[in-house]
This record gives C-alpha cells, sequence and structure tokens, in this order.
C-alpha cells in the first residue's frame, strides 16, 4: 500500500506473547506461542556447516544464563507487500517498507555461537550474557521478553566466513517461522506507520544513524549486502521496521541487534511525535569506523549533505543502537559538526567511555558544536555482580573479559557489559542506568 503522496504505508499487527512452549505442531492461541521443535530445525537445517542446532526456551524471571550471544532478532512475516520481511535475505532485495507485517511481540529470538577458526584483534567476537533474572537482568537486553534461543556448532572444517553466513540464514529463517504461525489470524493489535503531510510550522526532523562495518564479524547488511563503501543514503523509516537492516556485529557486548534495527527507538518516538510536536522526514545511514581521517570528514559531511537536501532543520543523531566506541566516536563527532555548520540543529544520542572514577574522559572526542548530548551510559560504569544460576544456556564457560581465562558459565559472575546494554539503557527512557 503506497499513499498518494508516495509515502509508504505499513501496517503491524502485534501478537502479545507472554509463554512459549514445545509441542507436537506450532501456533499461537491467547498470547502463548507453542513450537513443533523438529518442525522448526528441519525447516533451518544446514547441515553442511551446522553439526547441530540445539533450541531452548526460556521466560523472564527464571534462573537461567544465555552465553556467547551473538543476534537477538524480531519473529516477524510480511502477510500482504510486494517484498518479504528481511529484504535482500529472502529473494530478491525489493524495496520494503509497506503492506502488513505480523509480529510476535514481547519474544525474542537469540542465536548463539562460538565461531570454529580462532580469532584475535579487534575484530574477535566479544563475549555477550543475558541474565533472566537477579540483580544483573535489568542490564541485559532480552531479561525481560520469552526468548527462543539458539545454540549452533560448526561442522568440522567450515570457515569462520562460511559459519556467519549461515548463522544470518538461520536465524532469519527461525524467526519468519515462528511468526508464521500467526498468518491467517487476526491481529488483536494493528498499528499503522505513514509518514502523513504535517503541519509546515513544524520543526523538520531528520535521523540519522551511523551504521558499524569494520570486517567479518564486525558489519552491519543493508538488504542483504555488507555496507563497506556505503555512500550515505536515505531510508524510510519503514524499510527499518521491516527489517532492511541486519546486524553481523559481535564486538562489545553492548553492540548493535537486529531486533533493535526493527525496533529501534528513536523511529518509534519520531512516528508518535510526527504531525504533533515534529515533522520526521526519514532516516540518512552512513557507514562508522571510517579508515582515514580525511574518510571521516568526508563522511561527516556527505550526511550533513543528505540530511539538508531533505529539508531537515534539525538531526537526531546516534550510532547503530549499539553505541559509539573507539575512533567510531571520530566519525559521529564529524557528522555532528558538519550538521551544524550547514545549519542544522543536531542531539546526539551517545555512549560515554568513562570510568567509574571519572579518571578517564567521558568521550574519545568531541567538537565544540556538540553541546546538545544525550548519555546512555559508560563502558566502564559499574554494574552489579550476578549471582550463580540453575540453568545456562548457549555453553558450559564464559570469558566476560577477553584477556582472562574461561570460567563457570553457571557460577557468579563480574561482568562489565552485559549483552544489549547500551539499546537497553536507551529502551529505557535514554537514561543512564548506575547501580
Amino acid at each position: 500500500m503506497v499513499h498518494e503522496s508516495g509515502a509508504f504505508t505499513l501496517e503491524v499487527g502485534n501478537f502479545p506473547t507472554h509463554h512459549v512452549r514445545f509441542a507436537s505442531s506450532t501456533s499461537y492461541q491467547d498470547g502463548t506461542l507453542a513450537i513443533d521443535r523438529e518442525a522448526l530445525l528441519a525447516a533451518i537445517a544446514e547441515p553442511q556447516v551446522f553439526a547441530t542446532i540445539e533450541m531452548h526456551l526460556t521466560h523472564p524471571g527464571e534462573s537461567c544464563r544465555i552465553v556467547h550471544v551473538l543476534d537477538a532478532v524480531q519473529p516477524m512475516v510480511k502477510i500482504q507487500g510486494r517484498s518479504t520481511v528481511y529484504p535482500g535475505h529472502f529473494g530478491a532485495a525489493i524495496a520494503a517498507g509497506e503492506g502488513r507485517n505480523h509480529r510476535l511481540h514481547g519474544l525474542a529470538l537469540l542465536v548463539c555461537a562460538q565461531f570454529p577458526e580462532p580469532t584475535s584483534g579487534a575484530l574477535s567476537p566479544h563475549e555477550a550474557i543475558v541474565d533472566m533474572s537477579g540483580p544483573a537482568a535489568p542490564y541485559c537486553a532480552f531479561s525481560d521478553t520469552v526468548n527462543v534461543v539458539l545454540v549452533c556448532h560448526a561442522a568440522p572444517g567450515i570457515t569462520n566466513a562460511e559459519f556467519d553466513v549461515a548463522l544470518q540464514r538461520v536465524k532469519l529463517k527461525a524467526a519468519v517461522y515462528l511468526a508464521q504461525a500467526t498468518a491467517t489470524l487476526t491481529a488483536p493489535v494493528l498499528q499503522q506507520y505513514v509518514l502523513s503531510p504535517a503541519d509546515a510550522a513544524l520543526p523538520r526532523v531528520v535521523y540519522i544513524n551511523q551504521l558499524h562495518q569494520q570486517g567479518l564479524m564486525a558489519q552491519t547488511f543493508l538488504y542483504g549486502k555488507h555496507i563497506q563503501g556505503l555512500e550515505p543514503t536515505i531510508l524510510h523509516p519503514n524499510e527499518m521496521i521491516d527489517g532492511a537492516l541486519v546486524n553481523g556485529n559481535y564486538r562489545q557486548p553492548g553492540r548493535a541487534i537486529t531486533y533493535a534495527h526493527t525496533d529501534n527507538y528513536v523511529v518509534r518516538e519520531m512516528y508518535q511525535r510526527h504531525g504533533v510536536d515534529v515533522n520526521f522526514l526519514g532516516v540518512v545511514i552512513g557507514r562508522g569506523w571510517q579508515e582515514t581521517q580525511f574518510l571521516k570528514e568526508r563522511q561527516g559531511w556527505m550526511m550533513a549533505r543528505v540530511a539538508r537536501l531533505l529539508g531537515a532543520q534539525v538531526a537526531i543523531i546516534a550510532a547503530d543502537v549499539g553505541g559509539t566506541g573507539g575512533n567510531n566516536t571520530i566519525d559521529f563527532m564529524q557528522t555532528v559538526q558538519a550538521c551544524e555548520r550547514m545549519g542544522m540543529r543536531t542531539v546526539a544520542i551517545i555512549q560515554e567511555a568513562g570510568n567509574v572514577d571519572g579518571s578517564d574522559p567521558t568521550l574519545v572526542d568531541h567538537v565544540p558544536e556538540a553541546d546538545a548530548l544525550v548519555s546512555v551510559g559508560g563502558i566502564g560504569w559499574r554494574t552489579p555482580a550476578a549471582p550463580a544460576v540453575e540453568r545456562v544456556l548457549g555453553g558450559t564457560t564464559v570469558r566476560p573479559d577477553i584477556t582472562a581465562e574461561p570460567q563457570d558459565a553457571c557460577g557468579p559472575l563480574a561482568v562489565e557489559c552485559w549483552y544489549g546494554a547500551i539499546w537497553k539503557r536507551s529502551e529505557m527512557g535514554l537514561a543512564a542506568v548506575d547501580a
């Protein structure tokens, strides 16, 4: 469905999900998702890459810990429309953002794995942990959702690159399979997303989303292709809701999440306020982690240029729902500076990098124009230690500190940053949470 104005119209049917269980067939009824485990595993099997795939279920409040988490995906399926959800990963990369989707609201699909080949250096996957209960749970993304957990084990001789490509297929196929249980049902909650014409007097706002791209294990996919070499471009916010962006970044545990792209907190807030106190123009995306200072400056000006061509007066700038970090902050600040110098007021949502006692700088880089900053907490901020748990999914040992020896995954843990912590803080109202 497309309005005469040309704006995409997307309807999303939400099916609240409070409980999940295994059964002889897959179905949804009254907030409960029943899953045929064998049918789902058969639908996603890739025996040439994965020797085995385990499937587990967990609910908020359980004494359960999930380890080696790589990504989390929103279970959804396209019911009407020319495209698919997660376009580019299923068939042709047809422009997304219209039609009707069904999604299981309150349920997440988590994929856990350890890569088969040794890694070292900046592009190594870092440990990522979710506690479903206890003092650490409020700091973990998906501690408050019903979770289907896939644990993937590599077949002999598989490379990390082959393993990663197959992981992308498996997690998205599983997410669609789960939501397909609602295909013939009437959604209890139906939301419509359309950028209708707004009062010309309202401030024109654009969301600038800096995405992560360094290489294997630290990348973002746009319509099924990694964004290496991507020049800043425009997305309709509905394309994000439809799954045009998929995460492939396994670096810091506070990293980006596919679920957080499809349920992006800035997009959600802008839609709620569109036509009320802002005129939401759309999304500008570009690649962070540029290799040279010249490219960082160029990227900033290109991002600002696209936003200005849209007619933006205000730019809300965030970095990949997983926060900034390292030299990624330099790219970020170059965009803030370029937007301001091109006449746009900017509000930057940023992750701090300081330590608990304040002796380290809180920002890796800063420009004078960045005078409206919203903090979503710091990498080195104290989080509560977690007690031992009764059940662990994903593995038997963990290494919360990449330089430390593995330890028992069931036992007490002191973790600097839990899985998806930056997004979790943002979801709590763009407020830093300290213990």
